[in-house]
């Protein structure tokens, strides 16, 4: 029979057919006068080969335990056979943690919430505060942090403890989160004398917010990653503000601000991220 014959009745293509001979599963009968024909065996070997891809071992793995008619299977089929299982029981995992990641999207769908790795508190804070600055510059610099921390949210790099500090911020919070986001803003324009005032008065309110809730930004600290992950994630964010924010005194507060927490013997988990 020809190729194609064949194909049709393995319920399968021409195409996959001589994929097999090029990867050595499938012999090719020789060419007479230009055209190969197929036999029983053939045939039965590549309803052999589908069998087992459709069982989910992988095209490699069939190359090391189909043996031919009549022949033991080989010694190493079992130990194949066994990590086959073993890569679609992760596989399964990752599809169940999938499946479990589509029902909360769809919940959110149904509720009319936008669609963000962000939890629904920490999107809040974001909308919040962007509603309340005084300028177009100051909602861009909320929203791209905001969008710092989607890239740290899809990275999972975010704890589930950042939540519980978003929970302890009350309306003074959000007010004094407000003032920081309008002199980040205002500081990208200033220089000289009220650059280093607005710095100050940045620095000061930071420390504010920071004095408010060490606890709570420490028990998120210990959740963050140590040894080179810690270190990565903070070359990271810093990566990523110098992206968001190109402006040289804006930068100069975020370090300033990333130092001090960094410093702050009430948040030694921040510092203990960043050793090797």
């Amino acid at each position: 029979m020809h190729v194609k014959e064949l194909a049709d009745l393995a319920e399968t293509t021409v195409r996959t057919v001589r994929y097999y001979h090029h990867v050595g599963l499938l012999p090719a009968p020789p060419a007479r006068v230009g055209v190969r024909e197929y036999d029983l065996y053939h045939l039965a070997r590549l309803l052999r080969i589908r069998w087992l891809a459709e069982s989910g071992l992988p095209l490699a793995a069939i190359g090391e335990v189909l043996s031919e008619p009549g022949t033991p299977a080989p010694d190493n089929a079992a130990e194949e056979l066994r990590q086959a299982l073993l890569s679609m029981d992760a596989r399964i995992a990752q599809l169940r943690g999938q499946r479990q990641e589509l029902v909360g999207l769809l919940e959110s769908a149904e509720m009319g919430r936008r669609l963000t790795p962000l939890s629904a508190r920490v999107a809040g804070l974001y909308d919040r505060v962007a509603a309340l600055v005084s300028s177009d510059a100051a909602r861009r610099a909320v929203e791209a942090e905001r969008s710092m921390m989607v890239f740290l949210a899809v990275h999972g790099v975010l704890p589930p403890t950042l939540d519980d500090l978003v929970a302890d911020l009350d309306a003074e919070d959000d007010a004094d989160t407000v003032d920081l986001f309008n002199g980040f803003a205002a500081l990208a324009d200033a220089s000289g004398p009220e650059a280093d005032d607005i710095l100050q008065r940045l620095l000061a309110t930071s420390q504010l917010l920071i004095d408010r809730h060490a606890d709570a930004i420490a028990r998120l600290a210990v959740d963050l990653p140590r040894g080179l992950a810690g270190v990565a994630l903070w070359a990271t964010v810093r990566r990523l503000a110098r992206v968001g924010f190109p402006v040289a005194a804006q930068q100069r507060f975020l370090d300033l601000v990333i130092d001090s927490l960094l410093a702050d013997p009430r948040i030694a988990g921040v510092g203990e991220a960043t050793r090797r």
